[in-house]
Order: C-alpha cells, then sequence, then structure tokens
C-alpha cells in the first residue's frame, strides 16, 4: 500500500503530508478514496489533488480478477498512451502472493499455468505500454538454511528483472518504519546493495554498507 509522500506528485511537500495525516489520510488509497474536492478546500491543495486523483485503484480479489483487470487496462489505454507520450508512468500490484498461492500446492498444474500467464501478462503491460511494473511479493524461509526466500517457488523468482528485499533488519535502531533494502537480483548492478530506508517517508535516514558478497 503506497503512503503519501513529500515528492509524489508536483508540490506535495512535507508539511502537506503532514496535514493530510491529521485528517486521517495516509496513504494513497485513503486519498483516492477521499472526496477530493472537500480535501482540496479543508487542506488547500488545488492542483495538487488533481495530480494524486489520477491514481487509480482497483480491488482484484482472485487471479482471474487480476488477469481481466491487466486485460482491459492493456486495451483502455494503449491508444492513450500512444496519443499522449505515455502519460501512465506505473503499475502496481499489491500483492501478487494473495492471488497466486492459493492456486499452488499438491497436484494444482492449472494454478502453476494461470501464475505464468499473469507473469506474461504483467510483462505485457510493461513492453507495451512502455511503463514501469512493480510487483510485491512475500518471502518464507528456507527449510534448509533458514535463509528468505521469495514466495511462489522457483517458477516465480525468474519473472521479475529486479528484485529489492525489503526486511526489518538487526539492531535496536531499526524500530518502527525503518526498514534494509536490499538489492537481490538485477541485470544491470551489482547485488547485495543496500539501504536503510523509512517507509513512513521514504526517506533515507543513514548510509547503509553494502554487503559482502552477491545474494539470490
Amino acid at each position: 500500500m503506497g503512503v503519501l509522500r513529500a515528492g509524489l506528485c508536483p508540490g506535495l511537500s512535507l508539511e502537506m503530508v503532514q496535514l493530510l495525516r491529521s485528517r486521517g489520510i495516509r496513504t494513497v488509497v485513503d486519498l483516492v478514496s477521499a472526496n477530493l474536492e472537500e480535501v482540496a478546500q479543508t487542506c488547500g491543495l488545488s492542483y495538487k489533488a488533481e495530480a494524486l486523483q489520477r491514481i487509480q485503484v482497483v480491488h482484484a480479489f482472485d487471479i482471474f480478477q487480476m488477469l481481466q483487470v491487466l486485460q482491459d487496462f492493456r486495451g483502455s489505454v494503449a491508444q492513450q498512451v500512444i496519443a499522449s507520450s505515455g502519460t501512465v508512468k506505473v503499475v502496481v500490484v499489491d500483492s501478487v502472493t494473495a492471488v497466486v498461492s492459493p492456486l499452488l500446492g499438491g497436484q494444482q498444474r492449472e494454478g502453476l499455468a494461470l501464475m505464468m500467464q499473469l507473469a506474461r501478462e504483467l510483462k505485457t503491460v510493461a513492453r507495451d505500454l512502455g511503463v514501469a511494473v512493480l510487483v510485491t511479493n512475500h518471502v518464507t524461509r528456507d527449510r534448509d538454511s533458514g535463509n528468505l526466500k521469495p514466495a511462489l517457488g522457483r517458477s516465480w523468482s525468474f519473472v521479475p528483472n529486479t528484485r529489492v528485499l525489503l526486511d526489518v533488519g538487526e539492531g535496536a535502531g531499526l524500530l518502527g518504519s525503518h526498514r534494509v533494502a536490499c538489492l537481490t537480483k538485477s541485470s544491470r548492478q551489482a547485488t547485495g546493495i543496500q539501504e536503510t530506508v523509512d517507509i513512513g517517508s521514504w526517506g533515507i535516514p543513514e548510509q547503509s554498507s553494502v554487503l559482502d558478497g552477491n545474494q539470490t
């Protein structure tokens, strides 16, 4: 779930984010679900609310709904994107595990096929529309090593081009909304680079070190 932060749209400052939070609006979903005209009047958002109104949230509770949403989205905006030089910038799926995991396990071969169909659809959206596709996934622990690994198994591990692991980290200093973001897969950079971030404001409270060796 996207947290409101300074810089999310032009003119959305830290002070404005704090004002919105004081009125119970902390996330993008909270904002787009609110009466934006009323929000603009009470918070002085004006054109900022109009910019945030371009963020659309669609609820999909199973993989069939998600596939339909993606196909409808691709069909409806393809011409608009081409004509307007790419007004759609990013598509966020939060989370892919919620719609895929109920289909996996046992002899459910159809579940694996549907998961890979979803992966193809996401890649098609990115390629055809020229937008970034961000997918959140859960993690599990390896039975033998105890290390964290992405959920959905080995088949899904080949789908993302870039993977970032968000972890609570270790030590008393990493409390509240602080997380360690570590690059664990990339075709452009060496893996193992990490930063400590505050997911409440998406700032970088401190510069983190580079891990020794690569992670998989």
